[in-house]
């Protein structure tokens, strides 16, 4: 296949994916955490794109989805929203095609158990990191108006607590660390 008709197959994939990501956005979530952080399916369209499509389809799958994201549907987070799910989701498709380098395809990396389940703890442990800092020293104080430190108080409160605070008896950043870390882990 010559390079133009790769091309025109990427671009159709990202614009085919694209819209997908955009009805799971208007869908209502399949959960909703105490501080409403939405569990949804909006960035699997983004991780299909890279593995059919490779990784520029999957950031133009990504670009075209994230202004619509951010205002369409239940709970969007409008500006803020659209660019969490982007900080928080790109470390699922920036890692494993990272170590796809290695084997040349992302099939070759699904088809390799270990190096596949390195990417994904790996991707995972940077998306928890990187959610951890953003959203106590950005996206939380921007989207509620707070400090930082009205941040920590927030997740000390019961009502902004899921099951995992309250069986564990957290407070301040411990209750805001592991609230994120885990929620952000299942959502990956």
């Amino acid at each position: 296949m010559s390079k133009s008709p790769k091309l025109i197959l990427k671009l159709t994939g990202a614009a085919a994916l694209a819209p997908i990501a955009v009805l799971f956005q208007v869908s209502p979530p399949i959960f909703l955490t105490p501080w409403f952080m939405r569990l949804d399916f909006v960035a699997v369209p983004w991780i299909v794109c890279w593995m059919l499509f490779g990784f520029k389809a999957s950031l133009l799958c990504m670009a075209v989805t994230a202004p619509l994201i951010g205002v369409l549907g239940p709970f969007a987070g409008g500006w803020v929203g659209a660019l969490m799910k982007i900080s928080a989701s790109i470390w699922m498709i920036v890692i494993p095609a990272l170590f796809a380098l290695k084997t040349k395809t992302a099939f070759n990396l699904i088809k390799n158990k270990r190096l596949f389940i390195l990417s994904s703890l790996t991707a995972i442990l940077t998306r928890d990191l990187a959610t951890v800092f953003l959203n106590l020293y950005f996206a939380i104080p921007v989207f509620f108006g707070m400090s930082s430190t009205q941040v920590l108080e927030f997740f000390t409160n019961p009502r902004f607590q899921s099951f995992i605070s309250h069986f564990l008896g957290l407070t301040w950043f411990t209750a805001y660390f592991i609230e994120v870390v885990f929620w952000n882990t299942v959502q990956s």
